[in-house]
């Protein structure tokens, strides 16, 4: 055997360790969904609660939105007017933040508890996700507003700054 194709087993057999030590852990992690543990064969998870962020992750995500907006905004230089329109809101987006939380757990139990019942009725299910819509429509419409308003005191410099930041994240996200 030469050196050559010693290297190649070698790699090869390393390849295949790793491989198979990536598949055993997805398995146990069960981050594929399989729970190997739950009987005899293989059982597939069938409840969405188990899935998702937890609630402390979802909070922790509004703050760091929160820290990169106020860590952008810092370098507009912004009068004491502009920065009293930006704490509006900023103050607003935070509530709408910690609400939406609340609000998403609260239904996430609601939706919980109706699905414990022998017959759920779907239709309150429906009626309860259709308000859950048009307040998170009626919310994201307030919030849009006030950062209108905040934009629009903004001197053209400033304006120039945001809409660059803008589109240079959305070239980060361009898919072709």
């Amino acid at each position: 055997m030469t050196k050559t194709e010693k290297i190649v087993v070698i790699l090869s057999i390393s390849l295949l360790a790793i491989v198979i030590s990536g598949f055993g852990f997805v398995m146990i992690s069960r981050a594929c969904g399989v729970d190997l543990f739950q009987g005899s064969s293989f059982h597939q998870r069938s409840s969405f609660h188990k899935r998702g962020m937890p609630p402390f992750i979802q909070k922790e995500v509004g703050n760091f939105i929160i820290w990169r907006m106020d860590k952008g905004f810092k370098t507009l230089e912004m009068s004491e007017a502009q920065q009293d329109q930006y704490d509006k809101f900023r103050s607003r987006l935070e509530k709408t933040i910690e609400t939406g939380v609340e609000t998403r757990m609260k239904f996430k139990k609601q939706a919980m508890l109706e699905f414990t019942k022998e017959n759920p009725d779907l239709s309150v299910m429906a009626m309860e996700i259709k308000s859950h819509v048009e307040m998170m429509s009626s919310t994201l419409s307030k919030n849009l507003s006030l950062f209108a308003d905040f934009y629009n005191t903004l001197d053209n410099g400033q304006k120039k700054k945001i809409t660059e930041t803008i589109k240079e994240k959305m070239e980060d996200h361009k898919r072709f």
